[in-house]
């Protein structure tokens, strides 16, 4: 026999089964309708009294024993009901079978609508075949696996044409999973008939404003019903039939309806903390990976940036940027992660300002197995995290979409706000990226008008991926079936959700109080099962989000001041306007810091003195700390006219350095408790002392290889503190930190000038440039600080007499911070007043690239004060000219 042969065969043994399964439903349907009443006239007869029963007749009945007669007629009675019933839903099932030509559903309907729709529809199949879309039948079992991409319901229209005939097909919605209640959505549509769900705008733009069978007009992607008709485009083909499987599976954890990419998993390792795992854990409520370690650093590095370009030079503020102590310990814990780096070299500036952010919907989820795994979550359709460690998870995952991710959008509805980001976390103050909207109706508008947004930039999938538009919210109820299909439709374009609740559409997982994933529905989320999951507390998020709320949003509060509302400054002149008077007037001007300097007594090590310079020039070693690290060794210190200095600097180890660094800052010592605090503040307490030990070790090895053994160790030890030897070793920043106290103890207007001409000189650079620790930020900052007020003190004493020379000293002070607008004020107004009107327009242009370093650009204050000292000077040129002509 052939293969033809046995295919007709079996084709004809399936037409026969399916004809002898119709013939016995309509049997059953017959005797349910007409035989069922025969049987109950035949045997029992009317049911029912012949006359209205008297009280005494009632009575009777109650109270007297229950005969047969009367339990009969009782259950005749209700049977005759029953049939009625059944007779209206044989019609109604009829009705809808005439209209449709498809099996009733029997979705959220009794038993009597379950029998009326597997008899008729098993009557349909008999006389139509295949040719219909399946419904549910009464075979489907609630512990059957239900795959939603059953056959698609295609129609041929056939069009006459000069040319001869063309079919355009189409394609109907269908019913909802009554296991798994997903519905059908655009994206799952083209998944079935265009073999790819990303092409759902073509069969959105085919339909937009057409009239469906149920009287309403398409014109929204995600608002499709059971039972629409969609035109397809013209390479559409009908799916191959799909038979149920036979595998059980809890009605909880259904299979995803359609078959969706594995999720992404990193399969290297991330480079391992201090504990040697893939994330860094800090206390019992935080667990996160070191990326987002990483993005946290750097975006501290920035907020600092943006925060201490608005010091005001002069005034003496020493307030720096507070830091929370979860932002403190992930700086630390991305430190140390880098700090070993086999290609790290020591010296380069860190790229805090371009941290490493993704450009799609992917995000690392938790650790398995000594690896950092990362799910997409718009190619899974969507998360759902249930059980007592699904908040915190979700709020893990908040954050590293805000803060990993370039453009990364975040919505929320306020009702869920106070369960996602907790009662800390202030709603009015969120970064720019997270967005606060009135319900899920709000949170569903704004994902859908992304959606069309980036589908109208790019008709088909781009190459390139989405940075993602992520959800969060609690999982809906009343909404469910529209949120699934804005997150069908958005997965080729990064829009996806993070809820709280059980999604079957997408991936559900099971979260234990302490981050392990115990259960997940079968598909994608299979990989995700004994995971430990990222997780981080409530106060942890909003200490979190106010860091990124400073990184995106810069105070404001030295914007808010017109040029007409700045004080006038000291160079008033007469017969100027207010205008004028703020224009000219230096912002320098106003800084009062050397007045207000108290009288301190200055440390030994920092006092100057006659005889102080030639005993620093005679010592050995010379290590500068500010600006880049550096060492010198001198041969003959004896004869310092003639001495040759040999810069020894590579014989100190990145560590070893740090150390150094830290002893110069403490000319009059430091002790072991402050040391080990600053360079090894995570490490356990039986460890660093050894640490402490094996670092003075290295120390003074370093130092007897740079010497060729002429010196064996330049820190003294006493009274369990640590201090350079100041015979041994001349440190640069001894000299600066002298000026300093000078110019505050100074009693003249002269010995200030000295001193701050001393600090200015002094001051090489930022302390231990290249140099990247957390401890040493608040040091460099205020050593920065002091040489700026030097700088503007020196300026403020010469501005009068010598404008160009404090012109060129605010240079000096741009120089020393380059991203502080009020500087640049300066410039320019000293620029137009010696008449370098082309200078002000250069000034400008640097300023607005020094600042797009830092994200930012010139406050319109500034750019208004360029064009009016332009303006300005031009006018009164004008008019110096016309009363040179009136006296001529």
């Amino acid at each position: 026999m052939t293969g033809r042969s046995m295919r007709r065969a079996g084709h004809g043994v399936v037409v026969a089964a399916r004809l002898l399964r119709g013939l016995l439903a309509a049997v059953i349907l017959v005797a349910l309708l007409g035989g069922l009443p025969w049987a109950l006239i035949r045997f029992i007869g009317w049911p029912l009294p012949d006359h209205l029963p008297t009280l005494a007749d009632i009575e009777g009945v109650l109270l007297g024993p229950m005969t047969t007669n009367f339990l009969l007629d009782f259950l005749a009675c209700l049977s005759w009901v029953v049939w009625a019933l059944f007779t209206v839903d044989v019609a109604r099932c009829a009705i809808e079978v005439a209209r449709d030509m498809r099996v009733p559903g029997v979705i959220a309907a009794g038993p009597l609508r379950h029998v009326t729709g597997a008899l008729i529809g098993a009557i349909l199949i008999a006389i139509v075949g295949h040719r219909v879309g399946h419904g549910l039948t009464a075979g489907t079992s609630s512990s059957t696996e239900v795959v939603t991409t059953s056959v698609v319901r295609l129609v041929d229209h056939e069009h006459g044409s000069a040319d001869g005939i063309v079919a355009a097909r189409s394609v109907v919605a269908m019913a909802p999973d009554p296991v798994t209640g997903v519905h059908d959505s655009l994206w799952r549509i083209a998944q079935r008939t265009l073999g790819d769900g990303n092409r759902w705008p073509e069969i959105f733009d085919l339909n937009r404003g057409k009239r469906q069978p149920n009287g309403g007009v398409f014109d929204r992607p995600s608002l499709i019903f059971p039972g629409e008709e969609f035109r397809l485009p013209a390479d559409a083909t009908a799916p191959p039939e799909i038979t149920p499987p036979t595998t059980a599976a809890p009605a909880e954890q259904p299979t995803p309806p359609t078959p969706e990419p594995p999720p992404a998993e990193d399969t290297s390792p991330p480079r391992p903390g201090a504990s040697g795992e893939a994330g860094f854990r800090w206390g019992e409520e935080l667990f996160v990976g070191l990326g987002l370690a990483s993005a946290v650093s750097a975006a501290l590095l920035i907020a600092r940036r943006r925060h201490r370009r608005r010091y005001r030079p002069g005034s003496g503020d020493r307030t720096d940027l507070p830091v929370a102590p979860v932002v403190y310990q992930l700086r630390l814990a991305h430190l140390r992660a880098t700090e070993d780096e086999p290609n790290t070299t020591y010296g380069e500036p860190p790229t805090a300002s371009e941290p490493p952010l993704a450009q799609d919907s992917t995000l690392p989820v938790g650790v398995r197995d000594g690896r950092e795994v990362a799910l997409d979550l718009a190619s899974v359709h969507g998360l759902g995290l249930i059980g007592e460690g699904a908040p915190a998870a979700a709020r893990a995952l908040l954050v590293a979409a805000a803060a990993t991710h370039s453009g990364a959008g975040v919505i929320c509805p306020v009702e869920d706000a106070d369960a996602l980001l907790g009662h800390r976390t202030d709603q009015s103050k969120l970064p720019a990226g997270v967005q606060l909207v009135a319900n899920v109706e709000g949170a569903l508008d704004a994902l859908e008008a992304e959606t069309l947004a980036r589908a109208r930039q790019t008709p088909n999938a781009q190459a390139e991926p989405w940075p993602p538009v992520l959800l969060v919210a609690r999982a809906p109820e009343r909404h469910r079936q529209r949120l699934q299909a804005v997150l069908d439709n958005g997965s080729c374009f990064g829009v996806t959700g993070l809820l709280l609740g059980q999604w079957p559409a997408g991936v559900t997982a099971y979260v234990r109080a302490e981050g392990t994933v115990s259960a997940t529905n079968p598909g994608p989320g299979e990989r995700l099962r004994g995971m430990r999951m990222f997780r981080l507390g409530d106060d942890h998020l909003a200490d979190l989000l106010a860091l990124l709320r400073q990184t995106e949003t810069p105070d404001e509060s030295d914007r808010h001041n017109t040029p007409d509302e700045l004080e006038p400054g000291l160079e008033l002149r007469a017969g100027q306007s207010a205008r004028d008077q703020s224009d000219a007037g230096l912002e320098i001007l106003r800084g009062t810091a050397d007045l207000a300097d108290p009288l301190v007594p200055i440390p030994s090590q920092q006092r100057p003195s006659p005889t102080g310079n030639q005993q620093d020039a005679l010592a050995p070693l010379r290590a500068t700390v500010l600006g880049p690290v550096r060492v010198w060794w001198r041969p003959r210190p004896a004869q310092a006219a003639e001495s040759v200095e040999n810069e020894v600097t590579s014989a100190f180890q990145p560590r070893v350095r740090e150390l150094l660094v830290f002893l110069s800052l403490h000319p009059d010592g430091v002790s072991r408790e402050a040391l080990i605090a600053a360079l090894w503040p995570a490490g356990p307490p039986e460890k660093t002392t050894n640490a402490l030990n094996t670092s003075l070790s290295r120390l003074r090895r370093a130092i007897g290889a740079a010497t060729d053994g002429a010196l064996s160790d330049v820190v003294v030890t006493g009274e369990g503190r640590y201090r350079l030897d100041p015979g041994l070793v001349e440190v640069d920043y001894h000299r600066f930190a002298a000026a300093v106290a000078a110019r505050r103890a100074a009693t003249n207007q002269q010995d200030r000038i000295d001193a701050n001409r001393r600090a200015v000189e002094s001051y090489a650079g930022p302390l231990a440039d290249g140099m990247s620790t957390e401890w040493i930020e608040t040091a460099r900052e205020s050593i920065r600080r002091d040489a700026i007020d030097a700088v503007a003190a020196l300026a403020r004493a010469l501005v009068d007499e010598d404008p160009q020379q404090t012109l060129d000293l605010l240079e000096i002070a741009r120089a020393f911070d380059p991203h502080n607008e009020l500087i640049y004020r300066d410039i320019m107004r000293l620029q137009e007043r010696l008449g370098q009107l082309d200078a002000i327009p250069r000034t400008l242009t640097l300023l607005t690239t020094r600042l797009a370093e830092v994200d930012d650009q010139p406050s319109p204050q500034t750019v208004s004060l360029a064009e009016r000292l332009q303006r300005r000077h031009d006018l009164q040129t004008d008019a110096a000219g016309h009363g040179y002509s009136k006296a001529g």
